[in-house]
């Protein structure tokens, strides 16, 4: 029964409206399904109560979460569930593993000490299935001269801050940056900075970056890398040597007539594989 003190004797467990508290948490955040969510919580409360509290995580049928005796936790989330924040400093911030698409929640910011229990307004948390975000790549210059460094960035946001996505690229790379930051709302961005140099005899004209997430699954981006081609280069080169040889009188008219005819044949193939390359992409 509900006492004038707003204390509910059950059990020989007191338990306790936290009036005057204050606990901060996401209502609804959004996971991947067979991935880990990281619920971020935190908590305001007298000092001196603050060193022993037992942070408590309670499911919609009053089962455990999160408990800080393992044997308490409920069968379904029994290994899945760890907490990360530290009650010293008033994180209850905790970490589900492996997330099935029914555990939807609510779920329940508790705190213990000793023989009390403590319950706080605004402290359940629904967590919301949602596919893998596809990441974003930065935009690259155009016309490429082969043999140039280029730099580019990928970057993917997630729920898992324990377990970040793993970045990977199409092409060989270097000098690569890893970065993460907190976009808030439970919401963290994973970042990967690389440079590569093209050579102008790539097989494919795109380069691929690919954000592989904790559990398994996997989204990728691709864009097209606009290289101004080593046989264009080696054409006008070509093209050079013949005026020279002409200029030198060391080639006929008819010959040097044959030549040009020969590289403009060489420009029209040229131009059709750059056409096709394109149309790839509209």
């Amino acid at each position: 029964t509900l006492t004038r003190t707003g204390v509910v004797k059950a059990e020989s467990v007191l338990l306790y409206d936290a009036l005057g508290w204050e606990v901060n948490v996401i209502p609804k955040i959004t996971a991947l399904p067979r991935s880990c969510v990281v619920i971020p919580c935190s908590f305001k409360t007298y000092e001196e109560y603050s060193t022993e509290l037992r942070v408590l995580w309670v499911t919609r049928k009053g089962g455990y979460m999160f408990h800080t005796d393992p044997v308490d936790v409920s069968d379904n989330f029994k290994g899945r569930t760890r907490l990360l924040g530290n009650p010293v400093e008033q994180n209850c911030t905790v970490e589900m593993d492996n997330v099935q698409t029914h555990d939807n929640g609510p779920f329940c910011f508790r705190a213990e000490r000793e023989n009390e229990r403590y319950s706080f307004n605004n402290s359940c948390v629904f967590i919301i299935m949602r596919a893998p975000d596809k990441p974003v790549m930065s935009s690259l210059p155009e016309d490429i001269e082969p043999g140039t460094r280029v730099a580019v960035q990928c970057s993917v946001n997630h729920t898992c801050s324990s377990h970040p996505p793993e970045i990977t690229w199409s092409v060989p790379t270097d000098r690569e940056t890893i970065s993460h930051n907190h976009m808030g709302g439970g919401v963290w961005e994973t970042v990967s900075a690389v440079t590569f140099i093209p050579t102008g005899y790539e097989e494919k004209d795109e380069i691929v970056c690919t954000a592989k997430f904790w559990g398994g699954k996997t989204q990728e981006n691709t864009a097209f890398v606009s290289i101004r081609s080593n046989v264009q280069l080696n054409l006008l080169a070509m093209i050079l040597l013949m005026l020279i040889c002409f200029c030198q009188s060391t080639l006929t008219m008819f010959q040097f007539y044959i030549l040009i005819i020969d590289c403009r044949q060489l420009c029209h193939d040229m131009h059709g594989s750059h056409t096709q390359s394109e149309q790839r992409y509209v």
